[in-house]
């Protein structure tokens, strides 16, 4: 039998167990028995209007009738696997109304008692399902995504480890900002010794730091700073794709590590209101209002509206965020085959009291500190802050059933303002608390950003199989440009130890001192890449991404400017090559090929910037597409060589500006295993999660980086207790890490041994009716103490905490 492009099977694929994966790979052949199109709904008992749009907004369908046929109609509880006929069927018993399915795929709502259906008024549903969109589906994964070549493809026909987290589990986990996102991705570990905000954020994937961000297809520049997307708060989105390994096809330059693609959210074929209210630990607050559906009653104008506010403290005293987000669409049917869609983007976010470092591991005798959690680096006066807007349209054109365009244009304006004042310490006298310099700086800039990208997709006929085509053209312009200020200031101070529980030291002028400095860059790209099907079995998956690169860094006096060549590639090809053969109907193996090339932004000790990163990347794998598509599972190994990695010479060695000087590594080299599922196991059972190996080593064998684990395990997982109370679900969310090394960061040469790590998250929620569902969100339940951020010095991971929830979807 012939595959399609990608599965349209259940419109909801819910998430199932990573323990029992090894049973699933054994004995998941057994349960494919299920109707293909049924999934499971939970429904209350109530009125039949309530329960009709319920029902259209979990299946993914379209309902449009007049209200007076369903008045005072009552329908009952529907708790169980369903397809579409079959739940209407279920809604609609004991009421005097039946459902007639026709040939083209829509229904008609029809009263039992009359011959002749069309004197009466109907119910038409229409299929509305997108197979990418996550909102309203109930699931922790989807049938479809692109960010990995630009195709259509479902996560099975994908050469690629990939994670999809939708927008159900981050509601479900209450995760609000992209930060608290990367946590929870298998494959992802999070290795931050600052606050949010500044620079020493980081995310590692493969081991190598993850700095290729892009939303809704669109690369951010990583050699830029304050252009990556680490604060963006998630009201505005409706999923975030992310892909393991190189992929240069759609990020630009082939980074090794991950590509991270949030999605914006859709405006909606149905009205719907969504109301989240939150409040937490450490005077966090927090409120969402989403707005969405039809603007005129043919439906051909729809729009969207989504606003968020948050306030908290923190567990590190003096730290207190802000963050404001507003997200708005209209999207209008032109005709039949053609849309328009405009919209907006606007983040807001400030940390006061923040640090750009962390507290010290040792003290001056070689014992540990154990310094309280609550202990900040920061004066009283530091703070990080950035905002952005964002416009963006897209043209989508269908030529035909089989092909279409697409033209997007983007124009972001923004900037960040960061007022460092924090204390630096690699080990602190235990009676004197001396040891500790004080830095203080201010780094502030604005950014600009404007993209254009033109797609055509669709799929031919060719030796009797099916394939798929994707082509594109991409520009973008990038800008940073900032007002020159005081170089760092540094104030050895008496007792750092004191300074931690007040942070009082009096500001500095960090007043801009004359000049501006700033970087331009100009890349495009034109992009192709094609799935050929030589059998129903075989598909071959080739591309390339041509692209030119120009970076220059300037500075301006009021007398002259003067502008530094950093980067000037032109026709640089990024290929990429995959290969998946369907073992069986559920299973199939692959093996990609991705080249590795990317400018880097880094300098040596002299101030040269470091040459391109360049190398290759392999994987191999196992995907399964399982229970009629409603339980995806990856088991992959990879391996990757690299020349010219940016290796810190360590702290104070810095660059003539006084930047942190770097070396480039020869040979080297990153190997691993990944293992994810998600998807149903039983109704009302998700998971999502997997785990992780990946080992990074030098030219001599030696392995590096070892302040990040090498072996991870994620899982989430939620059930359904209808039979204990009806509306109850409860979860837990599992995260192990073995042991990390800081190498050599003693007053003596010590190492710092972080050894291995439990978390355990809790999750209760109650469904109180149709629109009301309540949650309590437990993190850290057994309140571990435990470094989230390490090398030099280090960050405490956040102690126990609970996150309270009511939302209503109207």
């Amino acid at each position: 039998m012939k595959r399609p492009p990608h599965r349209r099977s259940s419109a909801v694929l819910r998430s199932s167990g990573l323990l029992l994966v090894s049973a699933l790979l054994l004995g998941s052949t057994s349960l494919q028995a299920q109707q293909p199109s049924t999934r499971h709904y939970q429904i209350n008992a109530g009125s039949l209007e309530s329960a009709l749009n319920q029902f259209g907004r979990s299946a993914g369908v379209l309902l449009s009738y007049d209200p007076a046929l369903v008045q005072g109609q009552q329908a009952p509880q529907l708790n169980g696997r369903y397809s579409i006929l079959g739940g209407l069927q279920a809604l609609l018993s004991g009421s005097d109304l039946e459902v007639v399915q026709h040939a083209d795929g829509s229904y008609t709502l029809t009263r039992a008692a009359t011959d002749d259906a069309s004197l009466l008024p109907t119910v038409t549903v229409t299929s509305q399902f997108s197979s990418t969109i996550t909102e309203n589906t109930g699931s922790y994964t989807t049938e479809a995504m692109t960010s990995a070549t630009g195709l259509e493809l479902a996560i099975r026909d994908t050469p690629q480890s990939v994670t999809v987290v939708t927008r159900e589990r981050m509601d479900d986990q209450s995760l609000t900002s992209i930060s608290q996102v990367m946590e929870q991705i298998v494959g992802i570990e999070a290795n931050s010794t600052s606050s949010l905000g500044s620079d020493s954020i980081a995310y590692m994937s493969r081991g190598f730091s993850v700095e290729n961000y892009l939303v809704d297809g669109i690369p951010r520049p990583p050699g830029i700073y304050g252009f990556s997307e680490e604060t963006a708060d998630m009201v505005a989105y409706d999923r975030i794709e992310v892909i393991r390994g190189a992929s240069g096809l759609m990020s630009g330059m082939g980074s090794p590590s991950a590509s991270v693609n949030l999605v914006r959210k859709r405006a909606s074929a149905n009205p719907q209101v969504q109301i989240n209210l939150q409040a937490g630990s450490w005077d966090m607050y927090r409120g969402e209002v989403d707005v969405s559906g039809p603007l005129t009653d043919s439906g051909r104008l729809r729009g969207r509206l989504a606003t968020a506010w948050q306030e908290s403290n923190s567990f590190v005293d003096r730290e207190h965020r802000e963050q404001q987000a507003a997200y708005g669409i209209l999207e209008a049917d032109l005709t039949d085959s053609t849309t328009l869609s405009a919209g907006f983007e606007y983040q807001d976010f400030t940390n006061e009291g923040a640090s750009r470092g962390g507290i010290p591991l040792f003290y001056t005798d070689g014992t540990h500190t154990h310094l309280s959690r609550s202990s900040s680096s920061a004066t009283d006066w530091s703070d990080f802050s950035r905002d952005s807007l964002n416009l963006f349209a897209t043209l989508d054109h269908q030529l035909n059933d089989r092909w279409s365009v697409q033209l997007h244009a983007e124009h972001k304006t923004g900037g960040y303002d960061e007022s460092f004042g924090y204390v630096y310490a690699l080990s602190l006298d235990r009676q004197t608390g001396a040891g500790g310099t004080l830095y203080m700086t201010r780094w502030a800039a604005d950014l600009d950003l404007t993209a254009f990208n033109a797609s055509l997709q669709g799929s031919f006929d060719w030796l009797g199989q099916e394939h798929q085509l994707s082509v594109s053209a991409f520009h973008a312009e990038y800008t940073e440009k900032g007002d020159n200020y005081p170089s760092w200031y540094t104030v050895a101070l008496p007792d750092a130890i004191a300074f931690y529980q007040n942070g009082n030291w009096p500001k500095p002028n960090l007043g801009a001192i004359g000049g501006t400095y700033g970087t331009d860059v100009q890349t495009s790209a034109i992009t192709a890449a094609i799935r050929l099907n030589p059998t129903d079995r075989l598909h071959l998956l080739l591309g390339a991404r041509i692209s030119d690169w120009q970076q220059d860094d300037w500075t301006k006096t009021a007398v002259s400017k003067t502008s530094t060549p950093i980067t000037n590639e032109n026709g640089v090809v990024t290929p990429y090559a995959g290969v998946v053969f369907d073992l069986t109907e559920q299973w199939s193996a692959y093996a990609s090929y991705t080249n590795i090339f990317e400018p880097q932004s880094e300098q040596d000790i002299n101030g040269s910037t470091l040459a391109p990163r360049e190398g290759d990347n392999y994987e191999l794998g196992l995907k399964g597409e399982l229970l009629d598509g409603l339980l995806n599972a990856t088991v992959a190994v990879f391996q990757m060589q690299q020349q010219n990695l940016a290796i810190s010479l360590g702290t104070g060695v810095l660059t003539p500006n006084g930047e942190q000087a770097y070396r480039a590594e020869a040979g080297a080299q990153a190997e691993g295993l990944e293992i994810e599922v998600g998807g149903e196991l039983a109704p009302g059972w998700q998971v999502a999660g997997g785990f992780a190996r990946a080992t990074l080593t030098n030219s001599d064998g030696n392995h590096i980086n070892r302040y990040i684990p090498a072996n991870t395990v994620k899982l989430f997982t939620t059930y359904q207790l209808d039979q204990v109370l009806q509306g109850l679900t409860v979860g837990g969310n599992l995260r192990w890490q073995d042991e990390a090394i800081a190498e050599d960061v003693g007053p003596n040469g010590e190492d710092f041994v972080q050894d291995s790590l439990f978390l355990l998250d809790l999750l209760a929620k109650y469904q109180v009716n149709d629109q009301l569902s309540l949650a309590l969100n437990l993190n850290n339940a057994l309140d571990k103490t435990y470094y989230s951020g390490l090398q030099y010095i280090g960050r405490y991971g956040e102690p126990r905490n609970l996150v309270a929830s009511a939302r209503w979807h109207f």
